[in-house]
C-alpha cells in the first residue's frame, strides 16, 4: 500500500498508460482527481517516502494512480494494489 500526503482517499494503483509517460518518472492520474504539475508524497512504509510530480491522462480512470514499471521496485509498489492519496 502507498500513502500520499494531504487529505487521504483510497485509489487503485495501476500501470502507466503510455510509454511516453513512463519515461517522465511522474505519477499519472485522472484530471478529475488532481492537476498536472502538483507534487505528491508517496509513503510506502512509515520510514519510506517518495515524491512524485503528477501528470494527467484521459485514459486513467478517476480513483486510479498509475506508475511506470521502474517506479514500482523503487517504491515497493506492486500492481494491482490500493493507494491512499489526496
Amino acid at each position: 500500500m502507498c500513502l500520499l500526503s494531504l487529505s487521504l482517499q483510497t485509489m487503485q494503483a495501476a500501470r502507466c498508460p503510455t510509454d511516453e509517460l513512463s519515461l517522465t518518472n511522474c505519477a499519472v492520474v485522472s484530471e478529475k482527481d488532481l492537476q498536472s504539475g502538483q507534487h505528491v508524497t508517496v509513503k510506502t512504509t512509515p520510514n519510506h517516502k517518495f515524491v512524485f510530480t503528477v501528470k494527467t491522462h484521459h485514459t486513467v480512470a478517476p480513483g486510479t494512480i498509475a506508475f511506470s514499471l521502474p517506479q514500482c521496485p523503487t517504491t515497493t509498489l506492486t500492481s494491482p494494489t490500493s493507494a491512499l492519496v489526496p
